[in-house]
């Protein structure tokens, strides 16, 4: 049904990590997300802040609270404010100030319930903790341009797309009338 498992995503809700436009789910389904033997791949790297010995494990505690104030799950107010200064320091550059993520950078939304690993404070630390860095095969090299081009039609038609069925529909009668249709996305 596409709506996805832990590390998994969603494909039937509105947030996308790259865009969820027919041209963006194009882009990843061709060249996949850190697939390193595609030199077009998306690529995004979040530290791991107690590995790389960037956060102490009460700084990550206390930024995991502070994520988790952001988009009004529960959380300790106190160990919140103590994580906003770290947060600001070490996670705004990539998930913005307020936490609402940056798309060209694949950094997500922090303000919403979506989670992709889970929302719990203690999953929360680990991802901070140690990173999570998932991966996404490169289509292309598995299926044909025009299946791939197919398949982010069909993905961003399921419902969480940014693309309506008609400005799809709208999109292949132009492409159409223009005698591009294989191209497409």
């Amino acid at each position: 049904g596409a709506q996805g498992y832990t590390a998994f995503p969603n494909l039937r809700d509105d947030d996308w990590l790259w865009g969820g436009s027919v041209e963006d789910i194009h882009y990843t389904l061709k060249h996949g997300i850190r697939w390193e033997a595609d030199p077009d791949t998306r690529f995004s790297a979040m530290p791991a802040f107690l590995t790389d010995e960037i956060l102490s494990k009460d700084e990550i505690s206390n930024v995991a609270h502070y994520v988790l104030s952001l988009s009004g799950a529960e959380h300790d107010a106190a160990a919140a404010a103590a994580g906003e200064t770290p947060f600001v320091e070490q996670c705004s550059a990539c998930h913005g100030e307020n936490g609402k993520g940056m798309r060209e950078l694949g950094a997500p939304n922090l303000t919403d319930a979506i989670w992709l690993y889970g929302g719990s404070h203690e999953t929360i630390v680990k991802t901070v903790a140690y990173a999570r860095n998932g991966v996404m095969p490169a289509w292309s090299e598995r299926l044909d341009d025009v299946t791939v081009k197919q398949l982010a039609i069909y993905v961003a038609l399921l419902g969480g797309g940014e693309t309506t069925l008609a400005e799809a529909a709208k999109g292949k009668d132009e492409r159409a009338d223009a005698g591009d249709v294989a191209s497409a996305p």
